[in-house]
């Protein structure tokens, strides 16, 4: 038997494999119990990035988002992540199954969000033959590039010459090839590029890929917890007990789909992960001698993988008998967490501090159990003492654990702040840190400005049509915003006008840091107008100087500087013309969504401003033309009209910057993007400048502005 056939047939018998343990104690394979799972792109997304007009009776449109089989389906390399116990690997191994058996997915309705909005999911395949590989060391990767894929892809193309169907390689656990191995993977999707009927699935734990900067051909997103309708419809199914009367599996845990098979299996409606999987050992080991047994073997298991971390290198899963679920990672953790409780806290700060992104979790775990118990305080303060970034991270890990009555309130705001102002520690747990902030009151100056000098800069480059011809311009002085507005700043405003705002979660607790989005041109220029009148009252800037959206050369300048590079066929980007990682919130960093400001310190502008380029498409002044593709006020930049700011809606406005979902050539300081006056989208923010008010707008003509 060749490779491709065994490999068919191991596919074929994924469905044979145990999923889930029914209340009833019978088992459920991966054929029957399998769950689809959604991702986080939306069908919003996809439209045009989801720009869109606004009308008067508009209302928030909830997101409907893709399945993880979609995207695989229309692409050729996808990355998905997600926690430990997202449902990877059965996503992963259900596919195969399915296309080794059938060769086709058969159209079926499924639910995409939790209003129960249905699509039909489908995949018309001819032939897809899935190749589903673990990887579990950095040497697996290597020899599957090096030796097995190349041979593979021969046999396929051989015996299927001219065919209409597809290889699909499946590299599951892709997390273990490590962090240092971005050469083997360009390699690997290089060589995957070179053949047009061959498709790439990555699957890893967002704990450790999330970080990665990736090829701008990967499409990466993120797996979604499982919705409370789906989990009904499957405890009914294996209950006979009507969707709407289920009680098991409902809960806040249960949405990992690790933890709505412990929830299956025990009964448990599954709203704390710590409770359901005490209730869940004494289902699977009643016998205290066997329990303890079970979770001493876990901690010492995670507890040497730790080891390995910190020395890196690589440990795999290890099976603990009893359940296929103790072979999960986050099972795994559980049960060392509730091993550690009797354990003195100084096991678990050195366990901590030796490896502290790999042992998070368990210490998280820890805590919950240890606050439930009201004994958590001792450990939360050796967590947040000290300095450095085990310190940092330390206050990341208790920061759920602080309240704002707490002694402590104060050291981790000063932690988040250091952290934010080193912007060295991997970046979502900066997007974690920012969300803190904005839990516990940002203190930063969210509405500083910073001065960019009068003086002559190039404007353009030749990277796109719409951005040449480059030319040698000059500005006088203003001043523009370090950040881009931000919800709470721009919630003050739509509470003191009442004006309508469409972003669902501009006024959540954690989010008052990010840039105000989902709002059009009309929104931004309105809140202009109220901010100039709040500042001249309170005298931050005086009577002949203005709040306004910048014009297009002002965002360019703040946004380069002066630098005028050799080689102007590059993308000019605030840091440089050399492209670098890490620096923005852009496509490749993969979070499909805005964070909070000032993530970024080492992509800040020549003259201080922070997420200038990714995050947010930023409203300018200037005037664009009716056409999307096709500007009609072409460069050089000329007083021909183009600032005027009583066009007709019609008129496209410009856009700059790119953002979260924006590629390297878009995310930059000369693209050109637009957009008409009144569309929106959740990739939308604004920046304010502060200039003189020019003689022409010292009248009220304009003030219908602020009635659309």
């Amino acid at each position: 038997m060749g490779l491709i056939e065994s490999l068919r047939t191991a596919a074929a018998a994924f469905g044979d494999e145990p999923l889930l343990v029914s209340p009833d104690g019978q088992e459920i394979n991966l054929a029957t119990g399998y769950i689809p799972l959604l991702t986080n792109f939306s069908f919003e997304d996809q439209a045009t990035k989801g720009l869109r007009k606004r009308k008067s009776d508009d209302r928030p449109e909830p997101p409907v988002y893709f399945s993880a089989l979609e995207l695989v389906r229309d692409h050729q390399i996808v990355l998905l992540s997600g926690p430990s116990g997202s449902g990877k690997t059965s996503f992963a191994k259900h596919l195969s199954f399915v296309l080794a058996s059938s060769g086709l997915i058969k159209a079926h309705p499924l639910v995409r969000n939790e209003l129960g909005i249905v699509h039909v999911e489908h995949w018309d395949a001819v032939d897809v033959v899935p190749c589903y590989f673990t990887i579990d060391r950095p040497e697996s990767l290597k020899t599957i590039i090096n030796s097995t894929l190349p041979g593979l892809v021969r046999s396929y193309l051989a015996e299927r010459p001219g065919t209409q169907g597809s290889l699909l390689i499946i590299l599951d656990t892709i997390d273990k090839a490590g962090d240092e191995d971005s050469i083997h993977l360009a390699e690997l999707f290089t060589f995957v590029q070179a053949f047009k009927n061959v498709k790439l699935l990555l699957l890893g734990d967002s704990h450790r890929v999330k970080h990665w900067v990736l090829s701008p051909d990967v499409v990466r997103h993120d797996l979604l917890p499982l919705l409370e309708v789906q989990r009904r419809q499957a405890v009914g199914a294996s209950t006979q007990i009507a969707p709407s009367q289920v009680t098991i599996g409902i809960g806040a845990a249960a949405a990992t789909p690790v933890h709505f098979a412990l929830s299956l299996q025990s009964r448990q409606r599954g709203d704390q992960a710590e409770e359901l999987l005490d209730v869940w050992v004494d289902v699977v080991a009643p016998d205290k001698k066997n329990s303890d047994k079970m979770t001493a073997q876990a901690f010492e298991h995670l507890k040497e993988r730790a080891i390995q971390h910190s020395q890196g290198k690589l440990f795999g899963s290890k099976e603990l008998g009893v359940s296929p679920l103790l072979s999960n990672n986050a099972v795994q953790t559980l049960l060392a967490a509730r091993y550690l409780v009797n354990l003195p806290l100084e096991i678990g700060i050195a366990l901590f501090h030796q490896s502290p992104l790999e042992t998070e979790p368990i210490l998280h775990s820890l805590l919950v159990r240890l606050s439930a118990a009201g004994k958590s305080d001792e450990l939360v303060e050796r967590l947040i003492g000290g300095s450095g970034t085990n310190a940092q991270l330390g206050a990341l890990l208790a920061s759920d654990f602080i309240t704002e009555t707490s002694g402590l309130h104060e050291e981790l705001l000063n932690q988040m702040l250091a952290i934010l102002a080193d912007g060295t520690i991997p970046t979502m747990q900066r997007v974690r840190t920012g969300g803190i902030l904005s839990r516990l009151g940002d203190p930063r100056d969210l509405m500083a400005l910073t001065n960019v000098p009068a003086g002559a800069f190039t404007l353009g480059s030749e990277t796109h049509p719409s951005s040449q011809p480059v030319e040698k311009t000059s500005l006088g002085s203003f001043c523009i915003g370090v950040y881009p507005v931000v919800n709470r700043d721009f919630s003050i405003f739509v509470r003191e006008t009442g004006r309508d705002w469409q972003n669902p979660d501009g006024f959540a607790t954690t989010r008052q840091n990010a840039p105000a989005t989902d709002l059009t041109w009309y929104d931004a220029v309105a809140y202009c107008t109220w901010l100039t009148r709040r500042w001249h009252l309170n005298g931050k800037i005086i009577l002949d100087e203005h709040v306004r959206l910048p014009t297009e050369p002002e965002w360019e300048r703040a946004c380069r500087g002066d630098k005028n590079p050799t080689y102007s066929s590059k993308p000019i980007y605030p840091w440089g013309t050399k492209w670098q990682n890490d620096v923005a919130n852009h496509e490749e960093l993969g979070l499909n969504t805005t964070c909070s400001v000032g993530l970024f310190p080492k992509g800040r502008s020549p003259y201080g401003c922070y997420d200038m380029v990714g995050q947010v498409w930023e409203w300018c002044t200037t005037l664009w033309g009716e056409d999307m593709t096709t500007p009609s006020f072409l460069y050089p930049w000329c007083n021909d009209g183009r600032e005027a700011l009583d066009a007709p809606g019609s008129i496209r406005r410009v856009l700059r910057g790119g953002c979260f979902s924006s590629g390297r050539l878009k995310a930059c300081c000369t693209y050109r993007g637009s957009l008409e006056h009144a569309g929106f989208w959740r990739g939308n923010g604004f920046r304010i400048v502060v200039a003189p008010i020019p003689s022409y707008q010292k009248s009220p003509q304009l003030s219908h502005l602020l009635l659309q």
